[in-house]
């Protein structure tokens, strides 16, 4: 598959209109600040425009109406200085591919590292990047399909804001005005502490997963099969689980089961679970765009983890108990790193503690970017990770299933993959039907 991507150009796009002097300086989140330094990146694959349009046309369009959509997302255009953003205008990086394969052969087995070479080498790097903030990637199948990928800076993006800007870029292609307005006002509700309260080592307070070598696996849940695991996991505390929350309970025992019986001693088992603070934390706008996210954390001592119905009801209380503490967290620099400063000692015992994250894209929208040839017949992740113990939920097309890409050790993902339980519900790397 890598030999048949030929990287045919690369441009750099800039907005169509300077952006203007008073808002030339953004200043980072405490939040943002405390990202880790990657790109945060989404692949949404098209079918062949029904109405002819060339590879040169679509190419044009998704250029022009680039460049009109990056006044509006003006911090994309520029470049992270330290603890802000100089929105200079330098502009995006389009690069464009051609790939020699047709599209529905691709996605009869669409393994995650089959997605590498679709995917823009810049993003691949691990290093703090100045710029580009935003890297897009247009790759041409031969039967004329189409894969946008679309890479951002996560010193300024969640994948909420991510969405943000991928719908926000999709109606200005099809000629419409842009209606999600990004707020870019995250420094006011989470601004940089005195220097005197910022950790001696700008690592100490970071959320990181540790990174070695892994297997990244997809999984998908149909509609069907997720209707019979929310059943499975209702309760009298919980009579109507999400499918996150089922699924999410599902991953966390088998993870765990997949570890207890590979580890000679129990041990503690601990999940982070990403969470969205727009909606929780007052006046925060759900336009506001950043790095907008605080981690609900739990935690059992002997990874003996219980049935799905028990984990879910202990997802339920979790999730009450997180909203409650949001309150604290809005202009209050001092609770955020001691929040994350509990988090930081459960990553400092990782030879005695498995460590867990579970993210859930769902609900994004992300089905819905018509840049005028049709909606996406597959929208991914990155695919392959080297964050051992991740799992990455995403809507699957019809909006009731989900796909969950899984990262594991290979000892763990052995054991992982042929756990009854989860094959009760679970297709492993099934065809996208075009």
């Amino acid at each position: 598959m890598e030999k048949k991507v030929e990287i045919l150009s690369r441009e750099i796009i800039k907005p169509s209109s300077p952006t203007p002097n008073h808002l030339r300086i953004l200043s980072l989140s405490l939040l943002d600040i405390l990202s880790s330094p990657m790109y945060t990146g989404a692949l949404l694959f098209y079918a062949a425009d029904p109405q002819g349009s060339s590879s040169e046309e679509t190419s044009m369009k998704l250029k022009k109406s680039l460049s009109e959509t990056l006044p509006i997302f003006y911090p994309l255009a520029g470049r992270i200085i330290g603890s802000s953003v100089e929105c200079n205008d330098e502009g995006a990086v389009f690069i464009e591919a051609q790939v020699d394969h047709l599209l529905s052969e691709f996605l009869k087995c669409p393994a995650p590292e089959s997605l590498e070479p679709l995917i823009p080498v810049e993003a691949k790097t691990r290093e703090d990047v100045t710029w580009p903030v935003l890297l897009i990637q247009a790759n041409f199948f031969s039967c004329g399909g189409l894969v946008i990928t679309i890479c951002i800076s996560h010193k300024i993006t969640d994948a909420t804001s991510l969405a943000m800007f991928i719908r926000g870029w999709a109606e200005s292609a099809r000629g419409l005005r842009i209606t999600s307005i990004p707020s870019f006002t995250a420094s006011d509700f989470f601004p940089l502490p005195p220097v005197h309260e910022l950790p001696s080592k700008s690592t100490d307070h970071k959320v990181e997963v540790e990174e070695i070598n892994c297997v990244t696996k997809r999984f998908v849940f149909d509609a069907s099969k997720m209707k019979t695991l929310r059943a499975k996991a209702s309760s009298n505390l919980v009579k109507n689980p999400t499918r996150v929350e089922a699924f999410t309970a599902l991953f966390w025992r088998c993870a765990s089961n997949a570890s207890r019986s590979s580890s000679p001693t129990p041990r503690t088992s601990v999940l982070h679970i990403p969470v969205s603070l727009r909606g929780k934390v007052d006046s925060l706008s759900e336009n506001t765009a950043g790095n907008i996210l605080s981690i609900m954390i739990l935690k059992n001592e002997k990874a003996n983890i219980g049935g799905i119905q028990d984990v879910v009801d202990e997802l339920r209380r979790a999730k009450e108990m997180f909203s409650l503490n949001c309150k604290e967290m809005s202009k209050s620099s001092v609770r955020i790193l001691e929040f994350l400063e509990e988090i930081g000692k459960a990553d400092g015992r990782r030879n005695e503690v498995d460590l867990w994250m579970s993210n859930s894209w769902c609900k994004l929208g992300m089905y819905e970017a018509d840049f005028g040839w049709g909606k996406p017949v597959w929208v991914t992740g990155r695919g392959t990770s080297n964050f051992k113990n991740l799992m990455l939920l995403i809507d699957a097309k019809d909006g009731d299933g989900i796909e969950a890409w899984v990262t594991l050790t290979e000892e763990h993902m052995s054991l992982f993959e042929c756990d009854e339980e989860l094959l009760e519900s679970a297709s492993l790397n099934p065809p996208v039907l075009v």
